[in-house]
């Protein structure tokens, strides 16, 4: 269900672009103001810097359209575009004087917001560079800067100090924002994978396993498990009063004998119960650790439990209409429709199968006597002491009213009528009132008709039945 985590970026790509394409337009408007706000007078003249700024906007806007392109050449793109910003504001500098140095703090900070921390503290080295081979030679007369802009080392580490400052705070302030927006968008995308998979499942069991596998891999859990067991532990009493996540440093023995026998050296155990009106019930998770938890881990673990708790009443629901489709109601064995699909499938096995019919003696003396419910109790009993008595692969139904059918696949006679021998003495010892039982019992070989060994068994428990009852008759064959 997980899926990995990359470290793409929160803003997807082409927005960046767009929005450095705004912030450009911006930064040559600012520029225009202060110009003809400052009148700086220098090499750098009104109609030059006009010029500049519209070969850069002119080549800038053709980058733009790399956005349509590859995720490589779109990345080139983006970083070619900021570089020549950063070109054309140190060309403009001489003529922009002193002031000009706040549109690189501006810059800089801007593209930090709009793109990645990264990326702006990459295009702050690139203006701390360019203005310093600025300066640099216009110290040393190579370029002429006029009197408006100063050259001294003063002047670049005020200029520098400014930059990095508002640089590296927006950064910082950007890193954390973004990498809580990037968790969020992961725990999301996770819950909205785990939401994905429990509409899949239809039992208990495999959603418990989605949830359990959901708190280890995608939040920072050593372990977790779905209690659907009523319990007397204090803590997940509260956190069903609380009716939200409870958070335990430790587990108190004494308090909470069934959890911390559950898991003795817990650490920092979050406790979900499951919302009121759909299953009563608890999910619980050990982090491991007892400090430094987010609430963000809290909130996706409560939306997971709220999903999977929806999911739970409708694979409960599922399951007793599976349950009432295949099981007898009053016994638990299977029906009727069970057994004639499972015969069908025998015929087809190709080893010998055994069938058994059970019907139990004086049943009505029962009914009449102690009344229908102790009636109920004798069938609940025998069925019960029938299971018991078969073998795993076997298949205890009810028949109809006191018979029962047990059908045994690869069983040849003598297996059979031992088995039938064992079932009759557990109805005999473990029905409550006791009663007796009669059994015919009969083996067909791989291929054999059902109708033939159903009319065979049947024709022997009524020959049991005449013999005197609680007795085994075999059908010949």
């Amino acid at each position: 269900m997980s899926a990995p985590r990359g470290q793409q970026s929160f803003v997807p790509l082409g927005e960046r672009i767009r929005w450095t394409i705004v912030l450009r337009l911006l930064i040559v408007a600012t520029g225009a103001v202060l110009w003809w706000a400052v009148g700086a007078d220098g090499p750098v003249t009104g109609r030059l810097l006009l010029t500049t700024a519209c070969v850069h906007l002119g080549v800038t806007s053709l980058l733009s359209a790399t956005a349509r392109a590859g995720r490589r050449v779109a990345r080139a793109g983006l970083d070619l575009g900021l570089l020549l910003d950063s070109a054309a504001l140190t060309l403009a500098l001489p003529a922009l004087g002193a002031a000009g140095f706040a549109l690189f703090a501006v810059h800089a900070t801007a593209v930090t917001l709009v793109t990645s921390f990264r990326t702006g503290v990459k295009v702050a080295g690139t203006h701390t560079v360019l203005v310093l081979c600025l300066l640099e030679a216009g110290a040393t007369g190579v370029l002429p800067l006029g009197p408006a802009l100063g050259t001294s080392p003063r002047d670049f580490t005020v200029f520098a100090s400014v930059l990095w400052a508002a640089t590296l705070g927006t950064a910082t302030f950007a890193a954390v924002n973004e990498r809580e927006l990037r968790r969020r968008r992961l725990d999301a995308e996770a819950l909205h994978r785990l939401l994905g998979a429990l509409v899949a499942v239809d039992t208990v069991a495999a959603v418990s396993d989605l949830l359990t596998s959901f708190a280890v891999e995608e939040l920072p859990a050593r372990r977790a498990r779905l209690v659907l067991t009523a319990s007397t532990d204090r803590t997940l009493r509260e956190a069903t009063a609380a009716a939200g996540p409870l958070l335990r440093k430790r587990l108190d023995p004494a308090a909470d004998p069934w959890l911390s026998g559950l898991w003795p050296h817990a650490r920092g155990v979050a406790v979900v119960p499951l919302p009121a009106g759909t299953v009563q019930g608890w999910f619980v998770v050990d982090f491991g650790r007892d400090r430094g938890l987010e609430r963000r881990v809290l909130r996706a673990l409560e939306q997971a439990v709220a999903h999977a708790a929806l999911a739970l009443a409708r694979a409960g629901a599922v399951e007793e209409l599976r349950r009432a489709a295949t099981l007898d109601g009053l016994t638990g064995v299977a029906n009727r429709r069970t057994l004639d699909l499972a015969l069908a499938r025998a015929a087809h096995d190709d080893a010998p199968w055994s069938f058994a019919l059970v019907d139990l003696d004086h049943f009505k003396a029962v009914n009449d006597t102690l009344g229908h419910q102790a009636g109920d109790d004798v069938l609940r009993s025998a069925a019960a002491a029938l299971v018991a008595a078969a073998r795993a692969e076997d298949l205890v139904a009810r028949y109809g009213g006191e018979e029962f059918a047990v059908l045994m696949p690869r069983t040849d006679a003598a297996q059979a009528r031992a088995a039938a021998e064992r079932l009759r003495s557990a109805v005999s010892s473990g029905t409550s009132p006791r009663v007796t039982c009669s059994v015919g019992v009969g083996t067909a070989g791989p291929g054999g008709d059902v109708a033939d060994l159903l009319g065979a068994v049947d024709r022997a428990l009524y020959a049991a039945k005449g013999a005197g009852r609680d007795r085994c008759v075999s059908a010949p064959g």
